[in-house]
């Protein structure tokens, strides 16, 4: 079956083989309506060949393994199974990865949100703007000298307060093609050292760097004061 049309949590279905009647209605994947009139034998390899790509997409939704990877890994598990003329026949009528990928790139991207070209484009908010454990991990976003955005936690802002020698040091080789530079700010924490703030800059001036010296001391001061409120 495939999609004919949705409308909300509504989804309409029909049969994938052309000019079959058969229709299936359902409301949040709960079939509501079932017309399973068909006008043709079943088709017991297309249905395993769709066993098989839908695997490839919910392991595409569910991780973050390369697409091509999961393809190529759904494939081994295949030819890894007792090899007879009714696995041949099945791993034959995979369609070949240029011809599905489309398909798998589009359910990843229910994952994970397209990349911006622009920094007007960037949204951080929700899940993204938080660490694993559900903390606050986006502490400022600014535009005042361009895009600036500022990552770190309150844990590793007090670890920064609370350290007797601060290093600062920017990148450009890993940071993100939209944005000038990646400077850190780094510490040791019981002797090991550690970056604590992440700051994705728009360039390099004094003003810029002013700014991520003058914020960082407020987040610390902000810190410190739920620390130690007297």
């Amino acid at each position: 079956m495939k999609i004919k049309s949705r409308r909300g949590d509504r989804c309409y279905w029909k049969c994938s083989t052309r000019n079959c009647p058969a229709t299936v209605n359902t409301h949040n994947n709960i079939p509501t309506k079932v017309d399973a009139n068909h006008n043709h034998p079943s088709d017991r390899m297309q249905l395993r060949v769709d066993d098989v790509l839908q695997r490839m997409k919910s392991r595409c939704k569910d991780e973050l393994t390369a697409i091509p990877t999961i393809y190529e890994e759904e494939l081994v598990k295949l030819r890894d199974r007792e090899w007879n003329d009714d696995t041949h026949q099945l791993v034959e009528h995979i369609p070949t990865f240029y011809s599905c990928k489309d398909q798998l790139y589009n359910e990843r991207h229910k994952l994970i949100p397209a990349l911006p070209t622009t920094v007007e484009d960037i949204t951080v908010d929700g899940e993204w703007a938080q660490t694993t454990t559900g903390q606050p991990f986006l502490l400022a976003d600014d535009n005042t000298n361009g895009r600036m955005l500022v990552f770190s936690t309150q844990e590793n802002l007090y670890h920064l307060a609370a350290a007797d020698t601060i290093y600062c040091d920017g990148t450009f080789y890993v940071c993100p093609t939209l944005f000038y530079q990646l400077y850190t700010f780094h510490a040791k924490v019981d002797g090991t050292m550690f970056p604590l703030v992440y700051c994705f800059l728009p360039g390099k001036d004094q003003q810029i760097i002013t700014w991520i010296y003058l914020d960082s001391l407020d987040l610390i001061s902000i810190v410190l004061l739920q620390h130690n409120p007297t």
